[in-house]
């Protein structure tokens, strides 16, 4: 198996993590599909490095295993303990409507990336594909599910398929603006937390529906 086709393989995993997380109601184990999923990008990170031989790339890879697989889970799974709420009940799209929604969303991802031209050396060409169908699957997460802690998994989903787009197709963007990236997530991943406690706080429940029964 060549170095590419490592990276191609890798990057299968983190869709069909991707995947998982619409297939469970458990916020628990969303989490963990989260956190294994970034474990995969970091994986694909390193070896991309490795392949181009870009010494940056490893410190992002470092940077992604301890903020996306360590620091935000771990938040994440202190709040959901605090919130005590354990399951998505009743999101917008069921499970298996998603899930439907979910297989249209990846063969739609393939069959448009196909007519995109990228110009110059790509690491691993089904990357990208995979990669649109990621972000694809984190948006649909965003507006599918009615829990807070769902939405915002699904806004780090996506932002992983951005990630995991441009470190393979662009070998990475410069060190500085991705440090910015990693800090902008890392802080909007806190915020979102605080504001989830104060929401269940006021309303005694994380159910972003509920929001607009809110009066003045």
């Amino acid at each position: 198996m060549s170095l590419s086709d490592f990276i191609e393989l890798v990057g299968a995993f983190v869709l069909v993590f991707a995947i998982l997380q619409i297939a469970s109601d458990r916020l628990f184990f969303s989490v963990k599909a989260y956190a294994v999923q970034s474990f995969f990008v970091a994986v694909s990170i390193s070896a991309i490095a490795l392949y181009t031989g870009f010494f940056d790339l490893y410190i992002t890879a470092v940077l992604t295993f301890l903020i996306k697989v360590l620091i935000i889970p771990l938040l994440l799974i202190k709040l959901i303990e605090k919130i005590k709420i354990r399951r998505e009940i009743e999101p917008f799209i069921n499970i298996n409507y998603s899930l439907l929604i979910t297989g249209t969303l990846v063969i739609f991802s393939f069959f448009v990336t196909q007519k995109v031209h990228i110009s110059g050396e790509v690491v691993a060409k089904e990357i990208f594909p995979i990669s649109i169908a990621v972000i694809l699957i984190g948006a649909f997460i965003m507006i599918s599910r009615k829990k807070a802690v769902t939405q915002i998994i699904g806004f780090l989903t996506l932002e992983n398929g951005i990630m995991l787009a441009g470190t393979s197709i662009t070998k990475g963007m410069p060190l500085i603006v991705e440090i910015g990236v990693f800090f902008d997530v890392f802080v909007g991943a806190l915020m979102a937390g605080i504001l989830i406690y104060q929401i269940r706080a006021t309303l005694k429940d994380v159910d972003t529906a509920k929001l607009t029964t809110l009066k003045e």
